[in-house]
């Protein structure tokens, strides 16, 4: 512990030194200057995507000119769209802080609880966590409605109706104030009783709480959204198990996901723990000729139509081809044989453990939530925790998610080398031209802001990338 005492005593001396700091002022600055970079970014790949209205050589070997024009207009849109709506979470951040909303909100949850007789930090906590989120879903619900029912539809991409939509916002938005509320209350109480070494029974907790969230979102919290239907006996099935079973890979379930209910883009992954892994695919990344349920009814039943007629919305118009689905698992399954679930999860709890000992630290400066507009003295735990992790850990979040980006974009390449080692290199090729023409992925990036922000590299990079592997390892 002698490292994290001459820790403490430094931050000490550094409270002591800019003791007059306005603690509230010093994050809007750096939140001004995070958003005035972020914007510089965005407007880099605007002009790339406004300026190059024609494909260029490169580009011609992915799409053709009128998919790359489809492409085009909805990287404008998503662009122009997401400026707008920064724009204004941006002054949103401002007013809520200058305005003092926040310990406004947290009053008035004091006062709702008083009402009904109650007393209780914990209490008040959850009142406050519930009203806040029913808030910002009521104010961001015309954003997300726009960016659902305008552009993903102008584009082909939406499949939800209004009704679908509702629905569904409200059972995510009920589900995660329930899963907040579990952990937050035992989160508060430990911080409070556990004393000086507080960051270590929490940090303890949050780790729990995540793997046991980890273990039973699949087969209890996902099925409430969307269908996991087991993929029959099919050659598809007998590839992806020949796959696995070629890297020992111990697949013990293969899922497809009716993820075409609510969009048409494209996904798989996979899941679990030791000897229980599940690969998940999206039935929107597999293509006619290779999909067994193309054609089954909600029972697994073979449907019938009149006349022998097909149901052609069953038909799957995009998608991969067997082996081009079996060469992106050959990538997916690179980042289980490299050891690139665990390698960020060691890296992310390690973290997590330095930022509750330095929220022990600041939790102790009564001016830093006064600066925000709490009354002298006050030091509710949730509003500490709040505003600690968002607003003065502001500029570590920034540095961790860049680093965090970086590491992510050397695992695809690793994972993209893998598959070719396995020599699925030029399905894998052909998989993320499709995959990139279906999604209207726009194949041209600006190097400065795909590098800040992209944590998968873009298509054009990564087949080059592919490209030379074959070579290499040929």
């Amino acid at each position: 512990m002698g490292f994290l005492c001459c820790l403490n005593d430094f931050l000490k001396v550094c409270g002591e030194s800019f003791g007059n700091v306005n603690y509230m002022y010093c994050s809007l600055a750096f939140v001004s200057a995070e958003f005035l970079f972020d914007t510089y970014l965005i407007c880099r790949q605007r002009r790339i995507v406004k300026e190059t209205d024609s494909p260029t050589e490169d580009v011609n070997k992915l799409m053709d000119q009128d998919t790359y024009t489809k492409s085009r207009w909805y990287s404008l849109d998503k662009i122009n769209f997401g400026i707008i709506h920064d724009f204004y979470s941006y002054f949103e951040t401002l007013g809520v802080s200058l305005l003092f909303i926040t310990p406004f909100f947290w009053d008035v949850a004091g006062r709702t609880i008083e009402y009904f007789g109650y007393s209780h930090e914990l209490i008040q906590s959850n009142v406050f966590l519930w009203q806040s989120s029913i808030i910002m879903a009521i104010i961001h619900l015309p954003w997300s409605l726009y960016r659902t029912f305008v552009i993903e539809e102008r584009h082909g991409f939406n499949k939800m109706t209004l009704g679908f939509y509702f629905k569904d916002t409200l059972k995510k938005m009920l589900l995660s104030n329930v899963i907040t509320s579990l952990i937050m209350t035992p989160l508060i109480y430990l911080i409070q009783w556990g004393g000086d070494y507080f960051f270590i029974y929490a940090w303890g907790l949050v780790f729990a709480f995540s793997m046991g969230m980890f273990f039973i979102y699949m087969d209890f919290i996902a099925p409430m959204f969307d269908t996991y239907t087991l993929v029959p006996e099919s050659p598809l099935k007998t590839a992806i198990e020949e796959l696995a079973s070629s890297i020992n890979f111990p697949l013990t379930k293969l899922f497809i996901v009716d993820g075409s209910k609510r969009s048409n883009h494209s996904n798989a992954f996979f899941f679990g723990f030791f000897k229980n892994k599940r690969i998940v695919l999206f039935d929107t990344l597999l293509d006619e000729t290779c999909n067994p349920l193309l054609g089954l009814d909600e029972d697994g039943n073979k449907k019938q139509f009149p006349s022998g007629e097909e149901d052609i919305e069953e038909k799957q118009k995009k998608g991969c081809s067997q082996e081009e689905v079996v060469a992106v698992l050959g990538h997916e399954l690179g980042h289980w044989y490299l050891g690139h679930v665990y390698k960020p999860l060691v890296i992310n709890q390690a973290v997590i453990l330095g930022m509750f000992y330095m929220f022990g630290v600041l939790v102790k400066n009564e001016q830093m939530l006064a600066d925000f507009g709490f009354p002298q003295g006050s030091q509710p735990t949730l509003m500490s925790l709040s505003i600690i992790f968002q607003y003065i850990f502001g500029p570590f979040n920034k540095l961790f998610s860049i680093l965090s980006t970086q590491l992510t974009r050397k695992f695809e390449f690793q994972a993209d080398a893998f598959a070719v080692g396995l020599g699925k290199g030029p399905l894998l090729q052909k998989a993320l031209v499709k995959l990139g023409t279906d999604n209207l992925s726009f194949p041209l990036s600006d190097k400065v802001y795909s590098a800040f922000t992209y944590s998968h590299p873009p298509v054009l990079e990564r087949l080059e990338f592919i490209e030379g592997e074959i070579k290499k390892q040929a």
